[in-house]
């Protein structure tokens, strides 16, 4: 999981001539042979820029090495998520699978290009919401737009079909009466003794999903009937597990109207700083507020800036000039060039500033970066 604390790691690494490569990847179906296809053209286009900035070819071949032995894997080619992003500087590599999709771009800079991790602690980081159900367990890994069913193959899915599976010795009843489940379950037995069963089911349930939540790491949101997500919570070892859950029955529901009454969860619970700042934003007067990129950067610069908002994807070529405090702007980028919105958002996280990338529709007055000053 990316959070702040790793992002300024990023930022904090050495080296001049940090090498960031971005890559949208397919997670199904024949294009994803495609992946590595393209990951090795990126590898090309980054030997280059490192041969414009002084680098021999053989130097520059030794320092993408380990990003290219990534070509002879193919396990990790096999689970692959939206996108990925790949870091390397000296004595360091790193890989970020991404849950949602992220422009193609190679960047060679003193500095790491961040801003295609910072969705992942705003609005695009994913999370996880399981539907606990006697009839249809479901583990779905999700982004505000996106939905995918992670749930593990070996958990029972309904309670009928673990009763019939499972042998009769390893289901204790609480009446200690014997017989056979399915029937005992469904057929004359106590209310204590129905929920004694269910919560054996859902611990064997619960095996499987805290597997797989802990090798993902993500947030987790219940969804489910108020009696089923009581005893699921009494046998839960997930530690990322949300208080509030979706009380409601989901089998009701399809998987993006499970995603999407997760997401109103997990906004409420992780997202209050940043929705809370825009709301701030708007009504705040002019004098505390900008959509000038020059004016952001400048005051953030200056310390000024309390919250920053860019626009996803959204990227500007230019320097900033410390001399005369003044923004320059290029079209295409010159050797010296940065992307500006990158560059702002690693001095708004140095200057204590809380950095946001939006989706546009979720851009203050509709621009492309906006800013909200603390004076």
């Amino acid at each position: 999981m990316v959070t702040e604390k790793m992002i300024k790691k990023l930022i904090q690494k050495n080296g001049q001539r940090k090498v960031t490569l971005t890559l949208p990847t397919e997670k199904v179906g024949d294009k994803r042979q495609q992946n590595p296809i393209r990951f090795k053209n990126l590898l090309t286009h980054a030997s280059g820029q490192l041969v414009e900035r002084g680098m021999r070819e053989d130097e520059a071949a030794a320092y993408l090495q380990p990003a290219k032995e990534l070509l002879g894997q193919p396990l990790f080619w096999s689970s692959m998520e939206h996108g990925m992003v790949v870091y390397l500087a000296p004595d360091y590599f790193e890989v970020f699978k991404i849950p949602y999709e992220i422009r193609e771009m190679v960047y060679v800079n003193q500095h790491f290009r961040i801003t295609p991790l910072l969705p992942m602690i705003s609005t695009n980081g994913s999370f996880c919401v399981l539907a606990i159900s006697q009839e249809n367990v479901r583990l779905l890994r999700c982004t505000r737009t996106n939905v995918t069913n992670i749930t593990p193959e070996e958990i029972p899915v309904t309670i009928s079909g673990w009763l019939d599976e499972t042998p009769q010795p390893h289901i204790q009843f609480h009446t200690g009466t014997e017989g056979d489940g399915a029937m005992f379950f469904g057929h004359g037995a106590s209310e204590e003794d129905r929920k004694e069963i269910l919560q054996q089911y859902f611990r064997d349930v619960e095996k499987g999903i805290t597997a797989a939540m802990k090798r993902i790491n993500d947030p987790l949101v219940l969804a489910g009937l108020k009696t089923n997500i009581s005893l699921y919570k009494k046998v839960n070892n997930y530690g990322r597990i949300l208080e509030n859950a979706i009380e409601r029955n989901p089998d009701d529901l399809t998987d993006a109207q499970v995603r999407d009454h997760g997401w109103e969860h997990i906004r409420d619970y992780f997202l209050k700083d940043l929705y809370q700042s825009v709301d701030v934003y708007r009504e705040s007067p002019s004098e505390r507020i900008s959509s000038d990129p020059s004016e952001i950067i400048t005051s953030t610069i200056m310390g000024k800036s309390a919250a920053i908002f860019i626009k996803k994807d959204h990227i500007r070529w230019g320097k900033y000039d410390d001399a005369n405090h003044k923004v320059l702007y290029r079209n295409e980028p010159g050797s010296d060039d940065v992307d500006l919105m990158n560059w702002l958002s690693i001095k708004g996280l140095e200057t204590g500033s809380n950095v946001y990338i939006l989706s546009p529709d979720e851009m203050p007055d509709q621009s492309e970066v906006a800013a909200l000053f603390r004076f």
